[in-house]
């Protein structure tokens, strides 16, 4: 009976809105992966790049859809993110966004230049400017 009271305690409470989130972000970011990757894979013919923006493009979702819920929970009601002890201490809400940003920066540039390693360098370039942006700018978990 202690082993699960100390279970309990271990994990934070978090509103049902972003359990519920956290559960359809999987859902929507094999979407989002989808969505991304067949358009990429037409436009740029090249299947490794658009399988590395359609990624990125997931990953953020997956990122972003719970820190938005929990953005939408009560100040007084809400567990941070952060909180939780499987996730990382970084705004959910910057990284998800520089994600998807830094994905469409990127196929534009491959579209632009056909050069793979320079579109995924701007890419990363303008993700991580992205991110040290808006951490400083979105609400904080």
């Amino acid at each position: 009976m202690a082993g699960d009271i100390v279970g309990d305690m271990s994990e934070p409470e978090f509103n049902d809105s972003v359990v519920a989130a956290n559960r359809w972000s999987k859902v929507i970011a094999l979407v989002v992966a989808v969505a991304v990757f067949l358009p990429a894979n037409v436009l740029t013919g090249d299947v490794q790049f658009a399988s590395i923006v359609a990624a990125m493009a997931a990953i953020g979702a997956r990122f972003y859809v719970p820190y938005h819920a929990s953005m939408n929970v009560p100040s007084a009601e809400r567990t941070p993110l952060t909180a939780h002890p499987s996730t990382g201490n970084y705004h959910h809400g910057a990284a998800g966004i520089a994600l998807m940003a830094a994905s469409v920066v990127a196929l534009g540039v491959f579209l632009v230049a056909h050069a793979f390693l320079t579109a995924v360098a701007v890419g990363v370039v303008f993700g991580i400017g992205s991110f040290v942006m808006l951490r400083s700018r979105l609400p904080a978990e």
